[in-house]
């Protein structure tokens, strides 16, 4: 769903439109696609998560109510703009949830430090030459164990039935191409399904 109102390296121009639009479509049902996607990456009490290209923290703050006093969230986005909106809603849900802006192929944190990690609806705005950085940089920062779930679009244009699926850099990405990427990484226990969210997939897999 990223992809809109976006300005050239920067990400999202436009975050309170980008809120607008996931409203519209996911119809007014963003707290169960949420909660969905906590579900794949399967996020309990006392875990650390990382939000890759978190958007304005409404993931992030999701899976702060689920990991609980004993754990932490952590987000990061190439967008100032989205990161300063996601700073303002933590502020007023009183939770505690740094946000950092950076990009997905140079993450600002230490080696292994997280439990599991999401790239919700991200890769598709990442340069292809860059893609594989990213996903090295996922697997640098999480625990041996620890889970990183992707969420894009994924199959041949003619099995999407939704338009945002189908145009611009939605249309052009395909999440099954990252499948083999994932195991010369060195990630292991690759699952995958449809998301039933917009023709959106999921891909889970487990650092070795």
């Amino acid at each position: 769903m990223h992809g809109t109102a976006k300005s050239s390296g920067g990400g999202i121009r436009y975050p309170r439109l980008y809120d607008f639009l996931i409203f519209l479509l996911t119809r007014g049902r963003e707290s169960a696609y949420r909660e969905n996607l906590l579900d794949i990456a399967d996020i309990v009490p006392g875990q650390s998560f990382l939000d890759i290209g978190c958007g304005t923290g409404t993931l992030a703050l999701a899976a702060s109510r689920r990991v609980g006093p004993g754990g932490a969230v952590t987000g990061v986005d190439v967008s100032e703009k989205m990161v300063s909106l996601a700073r303002r809603k933590t502020r007023r849900a009183r939770a505690d949830i740094p946000f950092h802006v950076a990009g997905a192929s140079r993450l600002p944190f230490a080696d292994s430090g997280f439990d599991a990690a999401a790239m919700t609806t991200v890769l598709h705005m990442i340069p292809d030459g860059e893609r594989q950085s990213a996903l090295a940089e996922a697997r640098r920062v999480l625990r041996s164990g620890g889970r990183l779930v992707l969420v894009d679009y994924a199959g041949g244009l003619e099995s999407r039935r939704h338009l945002s699926a189908r145009h611009g850099p939605h249309g052009a990405f395909d999440l099954h191409a990252c499948r083999e990427t994932l195991r010369e990484l060195g990630f292991r226990a690759i699952s995958e399904g449809p998301l039933g969210w917009l023709d959106l997939h999921f891909m889970a897999a487990e650092k070795a």
